[in-house]
């Protein structure tokens, strides 16, 4: 782990003391607390101006006299610098301090908290960062997470810049998949699922689902731990777990407040699911985050949570419409330059289904310029309704019902894809997306296309969103209902046209997979 000393934020010095306390109150006297105080602050602005994703503050050995070692992590990897000094123990009074968390034998052993900086808008916008329209300063929320450690502590703060939080039209989906969730963002109730670890999106995901549904004419309630966006203005209540007020406890509390719209922020528990189905069935649309590896786990996972499996198959059969699993690439700015692809670069795509192109380009990295949202995502159709219903599927089963939906790539595709057009890396998602071992034996349609007619994954994505948006305004010009069944058996129909077949089409006409 190399070392370095995180940059003092100069600037800060020509700020009055009103300025300087609404960005993080410190003691600025010549006491011992002072000096880290002051790092403290001066680290998390740091990070806010350099567009880092979360620090790190971890304490080790002697309780009174910590080594205590600061992590930020930016675009391009950690920076990290150890304290040694006779005062680390304040970095942990400090953190306890912003989110008002009680020190001494009442401390607890675990924490999740937040905790807010508001930087003035004329250095806001000093340093390129561009605040909302009427907001009175730059406000950042850091979402901390504690544990008590066996040799000291550990802090782990995300940095949350409401500011540069995208909206839905942003997150870079495809047409398809922005088709299937405006679909189901149109219906009057249902539940809709987002998987993912920490880190991967989904708290991003779900604010830009819940903003761009916020039009002023629905009641949104949410139940959070902990809150981690402030959703704006209209008829929003957001609830933060803490103490007394449990998931179970507070959304009971706000179904007899009858909103339109219900975010859950994670159902953990049977108690959880039995609320969030019963919100579906009477006439509410439930948004929640689920812990699985990719989608079509999903359902498995939720109907293992329900109460009574075999009441509740049918209930969840009822009230799912879509489930989503995300992770999120890094992307770089660079010449595309072509490689051979490695023995273990083949073996990851043979595995995943995705056909090895016969010239295969990379970006060479020289800045990082964001990160591509890597999307797999499950409409819950009649088929697979009818399976759920049954109570008796494997996650292999959704799968195979979902492999030629529209909208559906697995993780690895999708990845894949960021490395032909968005300026991810194969070694990324090697390292990062779950592997889908039943996509060798049943690729999914658009890796059949790919296949057939040889295609890149890219040029099938466009393609496949050419064909939905004239197919879509074909049925809205006469009046027909855009039924998504429809068109995934004519996906179906076209990409099972393999071998000879596919041979007298590919290339003459690439469109003809998707007519």
């Amino acid at each position: 782990m190399q070392m370095n000393v995180i940059p003092k934020v100069e600037d800060i010095d020509e700020l009055t003391p009103h300025e300087r306390r609404a960005i993080m109150a410190v003691y600025e006297g010549k006491e011992a607390r002072s000096e880290i105080e002051e790092k403290v602050r001066n680290v998390f602005l740091w990070a806010i101006l350099n567009m880092s994703s979360d620090v790190h503050i971890v304490g080790k050995q002697d309780r009174l006299t910590p080594v205590v070692t600061i992590s930020v992590r930016t675009s391009d990897g950690f920076i990290h610098e150890v304290y040694e000094g006779d005062h680390g123990k304040f970095f942990e009074t400090k953190l306890f301090q912003l989110t008002g968390t009680p020190q001494g034998g009442s401390t607890p052993q675990i924490l999740s908290s937040r905790f807010e900086m508001n930087l003035p808008l004329h250095y806001a916008k000093k340093h390129g960062l561009t605040p909302r329209l009427g907001d009175s300063s730059y406000a950042v929320n850091i979402r901390l997470e504690y544990a008590k450690t066996f040799d000291g502590f550990a802090f782990i703060c995300r940095l949350l810049d409401q500011q540069k939080t995208p909206e839905l039209h942003e997150l870079g989906f495809t047409g398809a998949m922005m088709h299937t969730l405006h679909r189901v963002l149109k219906e009057p109730s249902g539940l809709i699922l987002v998987s993912g670890p920490t880190g991967s999106g989904k708290t991003t995901l779900l604010n830009a689902i819940l903003t761009y549904l916020n039009d002023g004419t629905k009641a949104i309630s949410t139940v959070e731990d902990p809150v981690e966006y402030r959703l704006g203005d209209g008829s929003i209540k957001q609830i933060q777990v803490g103490g007394d007020i449990t998931f179970p406890r507070a959304l009971r509390s706000i179904l007899r407040q009858d909103p339109d719209i219900i975010l859950i922020g994670e159902i953990r528990d049977a108690e959880t699911m039995e609320i969030a189905i019963q919100a579906a069935q009477t006439g509410h649309l439930v948004f929640s985050t689920i812990h699985t590896n990719c989608a079509h786990e999903t359902v498995g996972r939720a109907l293992s949570l329900c109460m009574d499996k075999d009441r509740d198959a049918i209930r969840l059969a009822g009230v799912l419409k879509l489930v989503f699993a995300q992770r999120l690439l890094k992307r770089y700015e660079g010449e595309l330059v072509p490689r051979q692809l490695t023995n273990n670069e083949i073996d990851w795509m043979v595995i995943n289904g995705i056909p090895q192109p016969s010239l295969f380009t990379e970006v060479v990295p020289k800045r990082a310029i964001g990160k591509m949202a890597v999307v797999e995502a499950i409409a819950i159709t009649d088929e697979i309704k009818i399976v759920m219903r049954s109570g008796n599927y494997t996650n292999e089963d959704i799968y195979r019902l979902a492999r030629n939906q529209w909208q559906y790539e697995s993780l690895a595709a999708a990845g894949f894809r960021g490395v032909e057009s968005k300026g991810c890396l194969l070694k990324d998602c090697m390292e990062s997306l779950d592997t889908n071992t039943d996509a060798k034996a049943y690729p999914g349609a658009r890796l059949v296309a790919a296949k057939d007619f040889e295609m890149s994954l890219s040029i099938v994505s466009m393609l496949t969103d050419k064909r939905i948006e004239e197919w879509v305004q074909s049925a809205d010009a006469a009046g027909r209902v855009t039924d998504s069944n429809d068109l995934f058996s004519k996906l179906e129909r076209r990409t099972k046209r393999r071998g000879p077949q596919a041979q007298r089409l590919k290339i003459a006409n690439s469109k003809e997979w998707v007519a």
